[in-house]
């Protein structure tokens, strides 16, 4: 995915409103951050995605997280959200997501669900929750997996364990509370984001 080539960090925009969606989309992207989630799994999301997908540049990609259903499925395709993130391997969801031309990265956590969601199409796939299995699970499956798997390490991954999880063989990771919270004022994500700015500029 070349959006992460120079900047392995995934956004994770848990809660972003629609008022601060284009103001918090700009700070992280002059941080140099590429892609963009926003999880529909609160209000208002795919209000911000529309206006992620209006005002940030041509070279960003925003996805959608915590794709559950068909209709949340359908509804992103109306709207051409090329990125379908789910916590969770759901076969139908996956397949219907290839199958529309857009990139499924399903959640896993063992060979076997990543070997089904491999053989279904899907080549990244969603380490979650990262911290629980932690970076020996992730260099263990790695070593049956094909070769065009790649691993995008999500939940408890911060700035101070990023370069670890790349070490041990993830392509991406997913950064969400520890950059970005729902309640969290410009200024207090400005403080965060500076903390990621310099690890990879």
């Amino acid at each position: 995915m070349k959006y992460l080539q120079t900047n392995p960090i995934i956004a994770i925009l848990r809660g972003l409103q629609p008022s601060q969606a284009e103001s918090i989309g700009k700070l992280l992207y002059d941080a140099g951050i590429r892609v963009m989630e926003v999880p529909l799994n609160r209000s208002n999301a795919f209000e911000s995605i529309q206006i992620l997908q209006s005002t940030m540049p041509e070279d960003v990609l925003v996805g959608a997280g915590t794709v559950i259903n068909e209709s949340q499925l359908e509804q992103l395709q109306s709207m051409s959200v090329p990125l379908i993130i789910s916590p969770n391997l759901d076969v139908e969801i996956v397949g219907k997501t290839l199958r529309s031309g857009l990139i499924s990265m399903p959640g896993v956590a063992t060979v076997s669900e990543a070997f089904i969601a491999y053989n279904l199409g899907a080549r990244w796939l969603k380490l979650f929750p990262a911290a629980s299995y932690g970076e020996n699970h992730l260099k263990a499956m790695l070593t049956v997996l094909p070769k065009e798997v790649n691993f995008v390490a999500v939940g408890g991954v911060d700035a101070t364990n990023i370069q670890s999880w790349l070490t041990a063989g993830a392509k991406a990771i997913g950064i969400g509370n520890s950059l970005f919270c729902e309640d969290d004022t410009y200024q207090q994500t400005k403080t965060k984001v500076e903390k990621f700015k310099s690890i990879f500029q």
